[in-house]
């Protein structure tokens, strides 16, 4: 059967942020698992090329310049729907929100839900330029067509059913995984491993670890002022890209008279991070909102207590394996830090419960159950 699959967000600015992430490790795994039959069609952009990820693929490359979005989203508008339909595929798998399709005649459409963050957020789509504004929203009504849907945490589910007014019959869960082969115990506890990382970022001491964003909905604000009421010596370390570059990070950092307490580590490789989440007191990750919040689980299958919020997918991913706290309340924040800190046999237990809830996260199974809705859905 042909399975047509938007593959740009492994090419463009998506790449190193979390839809990029998954789509690799997707396609990678999908590669694995395709049988002979399989035929797969990948919509490709201009540019460095990809990774050839199956043994039966064709490329069909379209022109999508990184700036200005308002170009990309008219491009795909105007031109993703006959691309998809000279494919000749049975189905096409849309990957982000440029690609969700109204289907084309005579193929089926696959669509994968992350989040409902400007729908459910409008402050945050009314910050966006017009063309945004415009072609979001239009896309998340395409997803009324769509002929499967799969959300990533039954908390994306049931936003898109609720707000879209979607079949729920037509929409179901598949959880994103983690590697398994790299993030594990036996990684995370290698004390040289931690030794290294702590001299290549200038870590010492005890600390907590944040990995991610920067972006108002982290919730790095209220965190950082949680860890300033801490007593003790620790340290905060913000893993991040957008950390050194957050103007406004740093203001708040100053702010709060923690500049000898933070550490901004700038972009940290994989390899660098089970043994750092294996040297942390735990991982902070009190967001407001998040589609799935994969740190949480990467921590987890290390061993690293975590704390994380009580709302959105998070509490699906954790489980009863870390700390839940109200992301509005700083006092309930800074408490469980001082918990973690305070009592050693709680993160030996959360370190168990962990390794144990993380386990259910594989991409191996992720990409399997992508597999089967490409295949059942095209018939």
């Amino acid at each position: 059967m042909k399975i047509c699959i938007d593959v740009r967000p492994v090419q463009n600015a998506n790449k190193v942020r979390g839809i990029g992430v998954l789509m690799n490790n997707l396609l990678t795994e999908m590669g694995r698992q395709a049988g002979a039959e399989d035929e797969f069609i990948l919509i490709t952009q201009q540019g460095s090329e990809p990774p050839r990820w199956f043994a039966r693929e064709e490329r069909i490359k379209t022109f999508r310049p990184e700036r200005p979005n308002r170009f990309n989203w008219l491009a795909d508008q105007l031109f993703l729907a006959g691309i998809v339909k000279k494919s000749t595929a049975r189905v096409f798998l849309g990957t982000d929100f440029n690609s969700y399709l109204v289907p084309p005649r005579g193929i089926k459409v696959v669509s994968l839900l992350y989040d409902m963050i400007p729908l459910l957020f409008p402050e945050v789509l009314a910050q966006q330029p017009l063309s945004i504004r415009v072609g979001w929203p239009l896309n998340f009504q395409k997803l009324r067509r769509s002929d499967r849907l799969l959300a990533i945490s039954r908390a994306t589910r049931d936003d898109a059913i609720g707000l879209l007014n979607l079949d729920p019959e037509v929409v179901s869960v598949a959880y994103p995984g983690i590697d398994h082969a790299l993030f594990c115990p036996a990684r995370s506890g290698d004390m040289s491993e931690q030794e290294r990382v702590r001299q290549r970022y200038g870590i010492a001491g005890n600390f907590f670890i944040y990995v991610g964003d920067t972006d108002w909905r982290k919730n790095l604000s209220r965190m950082l002022e949680a860890f300033g009421g801490l007593s003790g010596e620790v340290t905060l370390v913000l893993a991040g890209k957008r950390a050194l570059q957050d103007q406004t990070l740093a203001g708040l950092i100053r702010k709060l008279g923690l500049q000898q307490r933070v550490v901004l580590t700038g972009f940290v490789p994989e390899e660098d991070l089970p043994p750092l989440y294996g040297a942390a007191l735990g991982l902070l990750f009190p967001s407001l909102y998040e589609g799935f919040g994969i740190p949480v689980a990467e921590a987890m299958a290390c061993g690293c207590p975590v704390i994380t919020s009580t709302v959105s997918s998070l509490p699906e991913v954790a489980g009863d394996a870390a700390l839940l706290v109200n992301p509005e309340s700083v006092a309930e924040i800074g408490g469980a830090m001082q918990q973690l800190c305070d009592d050693r046999a709680l993160r030996e237990r959360m370190k168990g419960d962990g390794i144990r809830q993380a386990v259910q996260f594989s991409w191996q199974r992720y990409g399997a159950e992508v597999l089967a809705a490409l295949r059942k859905t095209g018939g």
